[in-house]
């Protein structure tokens, strides 16, 4: 799973089932009372913002950002997301947000973000 970094054993391969990583990202992100917000930026390379995008709070993509945000290893404010399977947190979004998070999930598939 790209975002939140949770293993799962090798003999499950690449099918893992969307209950499974929504279980362990909700367990994961624990209490969400103090998070209210979650914006994700797009820049050039030369670091001049395009746009900014809210994601609704309550949905699943919230969760698993928030997740990533609170245990990441990057210092600071502002987090870099670093893709490694871009697909799978946009395609559980997809699947349990609906349309709260298709463009979003479509700027994330798209790797526009």
């Amino acid at each position: 799973m790209f975002i939140c970094g949770y293993y799962f054993p090798a003999s499950k391969g690449n099918k893992i089932e969307f209950n499974k990583v929504i279980e362990k990202v909700i367990s994961g992100a624990g209490d969400l009372s103090s998070y209210s917000t979650v914006e994700l930026t797009s820049e050039t390379r030369e670091g001049k913002q395009l746009e900014t995008i809210s994601v609704e709070k309550g949905t699943f993509l919230f969760t698993a950002f928030v997740d990533y945000y609170k245990k990441s290893e990057i210092r600071g404010e502002y987090k870099m997301v670093f893709y490694t399977n871009k697909y799978q947190i946009s395609e559980i979004s997809k699947a349990v947000d609906g349309g709260k998070t298709a463009e979003i999930c479509k700027k994330l598939d798209d790797m526009n973000l």
